[in-house]
């Protein structure tokens, strides 16, 4: 500990808040920010950081600092858990999609191993129509009114 507090009249709190600090950076540069590539894993790692930043600059010991850590990764896991369903989720709890061309772009129907569906972004969805009233068939011109799962909601496209 003494070598680390040390080391150029760097105290241990602020080694620990260039961590934290630096895995934020890497999951900017590396994964695109926040709740992208890492899924708010990285959040957790940075909070974990930061918890025993806190610790460390209130004198605590190595012990004392694992704890703020390990109490810094549950705070920052809860808030990932939170802000994650806010973002997906919509206040009356239904799915939002991340994607503005649903709904926009005209899609037409194939067939893929035995299923119907529809190339979106490059990838095949298995589709099913929004109503009972209207069937799919191969070449139909629809438009993605939702997913659910992986399965793409369609309406024709003269709706």
């Amino acid at each position: 500990m003494e070598l680390l507090t040390g080391l150029g009249g760097v105290d241990l709190w602020q080694i620990w808040l260039v961590v934290a600090l630096v895995i934020l950076i890497l999951d900017l540069l590396l994964l695109g920010g926040l709740m992208s590539g890492g899924g708010g894993i990285t959040l957790i790692v940075a909070g974990g950081a930061f918890g025993a930043a806190v610790a460390a600059a209130f004198g605590a010991d190595l012990s004392g600092q694992v704890v703020g850590g390990v109490a810094g990764m549950i705070v920052m896991a809860a808030f990932v858990f939170w802000i994650g369903r806010h973002w997906v989720r919509g206040d009356d709890g239904n799915l939002r999609t991340q994607d503005i061309r649903v709904g926009r772009e005209v899609l037409i129907v194939e067939e893929q191993g035995g299923r119907f569906g529809v190339t979106f972004l490059g990838d095949f969805y298995p589709a099913r129509p929004e109503t009972g009233d209207y069937s799919l068939a191969i070449g139909d011109r629809v438009r993605v009114v939702r997913f659910e799962g992986i399965t793409a909601v369609v309406t024709p496209h003269s709706q």
